[in-house]
């Protein structure tokens, strides 16, 4: 069918304008300034003689991890950010009523974890979180290291991993795949990504609600909010296994 303006009947598809190729250089900056965070600090830790044997409650490596986060953030907003868009991130506000889907999808969400964690200890014999080791030395916080641990597992953490994964991963699915395959391939990524094997299936569980958050509201911020809710409640969980002597 013809149209009366002439740019419209030559004008060729408009190709994206970021992809594969700005995630790939992303992946790089991030690897390159995790190594030299890590390497400068580790350093500084056997020169200043720091200790690092209580995980993330110890100042060196709360700060390294904390650093880590916010260059896998800026790495993001620097390299894709002004080639994407808002809308390609998930960054725009959403309706409020996805905000008042989060708390009905994280019940469900925590109990389906809950189910699927059972069923690692049935097949596994037990079912024990390595991080509460990794992020407490296996001591009880005290109430500053509490708040400075929320600060950057329930803050920092949730904001900077929806961006990568619900933001910039699942943009970049959503354009090749349907809904249903991109929610799903995103939270095996996301569940893989974290290295730790028992704790998969319940990641990959968490995964699949994160991904329908952002497929529905197409913004992160609903995710973030369930993301933040989740970490605070394993937070607080791995504080009350701590304070009764849950860990040798």
């Amino acid at each position: 069918m013809l149209t009366n303006n002439p740019l419209e009947q030559s004008q060729p598809p408009i190709a994206p304008a970021w992809g594969w190729r700005d995630l790939f250089i992303t992946l790089l900056v991030i690897g390159a300034g995790g190594a030299l965070i890590v390497l400068l600090l580790r350093t500084l830790a056997e020169v200043a003689n720091w200790d690092t044997s209580r995980g993330f409650v110890s100042p060196p490596v709360y700060l390294a991890g904390m650093l880590l986060y916010l260059i896998i953030g800026g790495a993001v907003l620097a390299v894709i950010g002004p080639r994407a868009g808002w809308r390609d991130l998930g960054l725009q506000w959403p309706h409020w009523m996805y905000f008042a889907l989060v708390p009905p999808i994280f019940i469900f969400g925590m109990g389906m974890m809950v189910l699927t964690n059972a069923g690692v200890t049935l097949l596994f014999g037990e079912f024990q979180n390595p991080q509460i080791e990794s992020i407490s030395g296996g001591q009880a916080f005290g109430t500053g290291e509490l708040i400075a641990l929320w600060v950057l597992i329930a803050g920092v953490v949730p904001l900077v991993e929806e961006l990568f994964f619900r933001g910039v991963l699942h943009h970049l699915l959503r354009r090749h795949l349907n809904s249903v395959l991109t929610v799903v391939i995103g939270a095996a990524v996301f569940a893989v990504v974290h290295f730790i094997p028992m704790l998969i299936p319940g990641l990959f569980v968490a995964g699949l609600c994160l991904g329908y958050l952002r497929e529905q509201s197409g913004s992160i911020w609903p995710g973030v909010l369930f993301h933040m809710l989740q970490n605070t409640l394993a937070l607080l969980a791995m504080a009350l296994v701590l304070s009764m002597g849950g860990v040798s």
